[in-house]
């Protein structure tokens, strides 16, 4: 049974959408950055290098201007951009935002800023628990191309160090300016959730569900976003350029079970994955976390021990979910963490448990075994060393550009 359904998931032809056949253009979902609360307080018994520990502290709200750096999976030649205030608890004003074409760090292309607007508006003011869409603008971008998103918010904004995206901040309202005057740089979770874009060759979007080893967002500029970062770039370099992007809805210590590091996979489905603008499938990675954090746990505290079923319980609900909205699920094996503070055998073995029902089950329509892809041959309940980050559980950019080059793209079947 497993075999014929991954069979007719690899030869399925997936028809484009009606749109991409006639010409006619439609918006598509590009990029993601799924919100994410952390309400954590870093226990002082925890042994972090100095520096992280400074990175991760609580601050101040920001105010003045914030200007975020990323890239598209797809382009088109108008964008929307849509900001969040899902995880805020009181109203988030944003008095002007803009758009342009990324240059040298944080800069914009000359010419390319555009001032964004939200139903006609320059400036929008959002309610705790709601995303807000901009307006289209003129801004041909191209597939993986990157833009800069320009928020000026003078009542401040408190940002969350989990968040772990590099942005820069400067004084004042400097959205249209090429380069930010006396900018410095601040690490926490973007406020820009998304952007769409207007084409008339709309690709089938991949949605990657998964926590910190899935999250794109990163403390520096020029570093690789993760796998789905290293599978779009090897999309975009295939042969006949499959039409196939993929957008990051990894959240750092997120769980499917348990809300904490933003809300359960379970509770942020319909968000993250469902609602996505040309979805054809999930990748769904994530449990490493509820394995983890089961019983006593050094970041989290005590917490009930995990039952390995009510985890398959829940991927069992996120497929059915999916498969509900025509979404194909491919989900990815659980990837070694022997030596991670959060390691013991009793937790070994619900990892091997959970991979042996992903891989055995034909309940997903396909399966990546990233477990396979980043194991040490020698001692395969550990990170390969070259693939280790030095944690023992977060593989270092040798190990993603290893996960993204062991997606077999073909298991997203082929267009018509």
């Amino acid at each position: 049974m497993r075999y014929a359904r991954f069979l007719a998931a690899g030869l399925l032809l997936v028809a484009l959408p009606a749109a991409a056949q006639s010409g006619r253009e439609v918006w598509i979902d590009a990029y993601q950055s799924s919100p994410a609360d952390y309400d954590f307080v870093i226990p002082k018994e925890m042994k972090l290098p100095p520096e992280t520990r400074e990175r991760l502290r609580d601050r101040p709200p920001v105010t003045g201007t914030l200007r975020m750096r990323f890239a598209v999976a797809a382009g088109g030649r108008q964008v929307r951009i849509r900001l969040s205030n899902e995880d805020g608890t009181t109203p988030l004003t944003v008095v002007a935002a803009s758009a342009g074409i990324a240059a040298t760090g944080f800069d914009a292309k000359p010419g390319t800023l555009r001032k964004l607007s939200f139903g006609g508006a320059g400036q929008v003011t959002i309610i705790p628990g709601a995303p807000v869409l901009s307006d289209p603008v003129d801004l041909p971008v191209p597939t993986m191309g990157e833009l800069v998103v320009s928020v000026h918010i003078p009542a401040g904004l408190k940002l969350k160090g989990f968040g772990n995206a590099v942005m820069a901040m400067g004084e004042g309202d400097q959205i249209l300016a090429e380069a930010i005057a006396g900018a410095d740089t601040i690490i926490g979770r973007p406020p820009v959730s998304g952007v769409l874009v207007r084409t008339a060759s709309p690709p089938r979007v991949i949605v990657a569900l998964g926590d910190s080893i899935t999250d794109g967002n990163r403390p520096a500029l020029g570093q690789l976003h993760g796998w789905p970062e290293r599978l779009n770039q090897r999309i975009a370099a295939a042969p006949g350029r499959p039409a196939l992007a993929v957008i990051n809805a990894g959240i750092g210590g997120n769980r499917v079970l348990s809300t904490s590091w933003g809300k359960a996979a379970l509770a942020r489905f319909d968000r993250d994955v469902a609602r996505v603008q040309g979805v054809s499938h999930v990748i769904l990675f994530e449990g490493i976390n509820d394995i983890g954090n089961g019983g006593s746990s050094t970041m989290f505290g005590n917490n009930p021990p995990l039952d390995v079923d009510a985890l398959i319980a829940g991927y069992r609900q996120i497929i059915a979910r999916a498969h509900a909205a025509n979404i194909k699920v491919v989900m990815g094996t659980l990837t070694p963490f022997q030596g991670a503070t959060s390691y013991n055998e009793a937790r070994e073995a619900q990892r091997q448990a959970v991979n042996r029902w992903i891989r055995t089950s034909g309940e997903p329509d396909g399966v990546i075994d990233f477990d396979k892809a980043v194991r040490d041959p020698v001692a395969p309940l550990r990170l390969r060393p070259d693939y280790d980050s030095g944690d023992h559980i977060h593989p270092g950019e040798g190990g993603y550009r290893a996960m993204g080059d062991s997606v077999d793209i073909a298991v997203f079947g082929k267009a018509g």
